[in-house]
């Protein structure tokens, strides 16, 4: 996904404002590292959800107490409303972009 491959330049550029090319030890330099560790953290928090979420939808639909449909659909939606959150509402904040990228994961977890 997008995430995946633009996920790192996001964090590091547009949340944290980081610039790998400035100086060591500038500000810039240390926003930069700063968004490569809230990515890494982003993306371990993001499989761990896949984990947990795929474990509960084959529990469900082994159980056939729901259709499918009901189970995936709201796994896109909560990836959409994730992605739109992040499009217009992180601003600066890490700690939310963190959240809407592990929640980035459900429609893949669903799918």
């Amino acid at each position: 996904t997008a995430w995946n491959i633009y996920g790192g330049q996001w964090f590091t550029n547009s949340v944290f404002h980081g610039d790998q090319h400035a100086p060591e030890g500038s500000e810039q330099k240390i926003a930069y590292s700063e968004g490569n560790a809230a990515f890494s953290h982003g993306g371990q928090a993001r499989s761990v959800l896949q984990l947990i979420s795929a474990l509960a939808i084959i529990t469900l639909l082994l159980r056939q107490w729901l259709r499918p449909r009901l189970v995936y659909a709201p796994c896109i939606f909560v990836g959409a409303i994730a992605s739109l959150l992040a499009a217009v509402a992180v601003g600066h904040s890490g700690g939310f972009a963190m959240v809407c990228m592990t929640l980035s994961v459900m429609p893949e977890t669903g799918s």
